[in-house]
């Protein structure tokens, strides 16, 4: 009885979608106007931006969570809902993956949804999240390490968890490629107009907003605004650019082709203008998992690679002479030792408490009380590893191979309802990869970069044919 009531008021719901649509943009603008003319200035607009969200996300969760994804790096840090002291805020990204979280719950109670079976994955994300939650709860800033924890470790799970259930056809599986694709081309975008102009957008809080803008050594920039370094820049781009490829290789008309080539030089050209070895390096490698299972890529890589070659050749004395080789290339001042003499200090800390760990970020307190001078272990892999202990690490270290496993067996062709080819599996790798290079020399910042990841394996590895029922 319950089960057909809650059917039935669901349907109502997707039947009248555009009135709830109009009474919505109606009160959100009502509210907005009085707000604006109030001393709740900056409330109102939070209120009414994250309801834009939340109607995208009752209407359609997909599209919202799409949504999302999308415009998160952009206004995060602008929609954000004060609950007072000693309450957490109630952030853009916290409120949206809850209420996709809830809807999809709602729905498949009622019978309406059914929920993608429990696999290997999910178990191996649920005991990284208890096992980051627990070094939350010892972490270095106490009740703001919980919520950091909980932000940059268990919100990217709640992004897989609801693409995986979401994702239902091939053009939902595009339509979450195209999200990376967006925010990729236009980070591209603003890493070129920074880089020429100097102007700084979509900063971080004005403290230090003009701090560290430019390498001692080469005067050479860092870029500030949107994702506040270099290297989150470099880690969109590396993991954009093997869809950008896919995309390009397999556009059906000119016109899509030189679309998404224009959209691959802005995104090779913004991976360029990071400045970051780790990030180069890791193309590197992309390109060279990609060529092995993707031909028509190998094909293109082995072109570009002739081009690129002799473009080097005959400007090598121009290239030579310049600030980006001399001094982010060949330059003798490399952090290569001080990075992994502080990895061999994490890994003696890690061994003083080999299953929990020290608490999320303790390694700052360590490395000062033992006297060394590094204070950052520069290695997101290491520091989950001082963090959590085994009890993080091994299920982070699990889930990765299991991505790559899981692949496997697309590629393979041994998943039924699958809903993409071979050569999109062979992206998804190279996708991994430059995931994993990318943070092995640097931790993890911004929750967008593991979202992004997960948003690609839940679309291409864990999503399958429609489970909708009465529909």
């Amino acid at each position: 009885m319950m089960q057909r009531i809650g059917v039935a008021v669901v349907k109502k719901l997707h039947n009248i979608r555009e009135q709830i649509i109009a009474f919505a943009t109606f009160g959100l603008g009502a509210g907005l106007a009085f707000g604006l003319y109030s001393d709740l200035r900056a409330l109102a607009i939070s209120v009414a931006g994250v309801g834009v969200y939340v109607v995208t996300i009752v209407i359609d969760p997909l599209r919202g969570l799409v949504l999302w994804l999308v415009t998160q790096p952009l206004l995060e840090r602008y929609l954000n809902i004060s609950l007072g002291a000693g309450i957490p805020d109630l952030s853009l990204s916290r409120l949206c993956l809850a209420l996709v979280s809830l809807f999809l719950l709602a729905r498949t109670a009622v019978g309406y949804r059914r929920m993608r079976p429990f696999n290997r994955f999910d178990l191996l994300a649920f005991l990284w999240m208890v096992g980051m939650m627990q070094a939350g709860a010892r972490g270095l800033y106490g009740i703001n390490s919980m919520q950091s924890t909980f932000d940059l470790y268990c919100i990217p799970i709640l992004v897989y968890f609801a693409v995986k259930n979401l994702v239902t056809s091939q053009q939902s599986v595009r339509l979450v490629l195209f999200a990376v694709l967006i925010v990729a081309v236009y980070s591209a975008i603003y890493a070129f107009y920074e880089s020429t102009t100097g102007n700084v957008l979509f900063a971080p809080p004005a403290s230090d907003k003009h701090a560290f803008r430019f390498y001692t050594d080469s005067g050479l920039r860092i870029l500030r605004g949107i994702w506040q370094s270099n290297t989150n820049f470099g880690r969109v781009f590396v993991m954009a650019i093997p869809i950008l490829f896919y995309f390009y290789l397999k556009a059906p008309s000119s016109f899509r082709k030189i679309f998404f080539a224009i959209c691959l030089v802005l995104v090779l050209g913004g991976l360029y203008l990071t400045y970051k070895r780790a990030a180069w390096l890791a193309m590197i490698v992309v390109v060279v998992v990609m060529q092995f299972f993707y031909p028509q890529f190998r094909r293109l890589s082995i072109v570009l690679l002739i081009v690129a070659g002799a473009a080097s050749v005959l400007n090598w004395d121009r290239i030579s002479d310049s600030a980006v080789y001399t001094d982010r290339i060949n330059s003798q001042y490399s952090t290569s030792e001080a990075r992994t003499q502080g990895w061999e200090h994490a890994l003696e800390f890690w061994s003083a408490s080999p299953l929990v760990g020290h608490g999320f970020q303790q390694y700052r307190n360590l490395a000062r009380a033992a006297g060394y001078r590094d204070q950052a272990i520069e290695s997101e892999h290491l520091e989950i590893l001082v963090s959590a202990g085994l009890a993080g690490f091994l299920p982070y270290v699990g889930m990765l191979l299991s991505m790559g496993y899981d692949g496997l067996q697309h590629y393979r062709g041994q998943v039924s309802g699958s809903l993409i080819d071979r050569d999109l599996v062979a992206v998804f790798w190279g996708v991994l990869v430059g995931y994993v290079v990318t943070l092995a020399t640097s931790v993890i910042s911004d929750l967008m970069i593991s979202s992004l990841l997960l948003a690609v394996a839940g679309a291409v590895i864990y999503s399958r044919a429609p489970s909708l029922k009465g529909t």
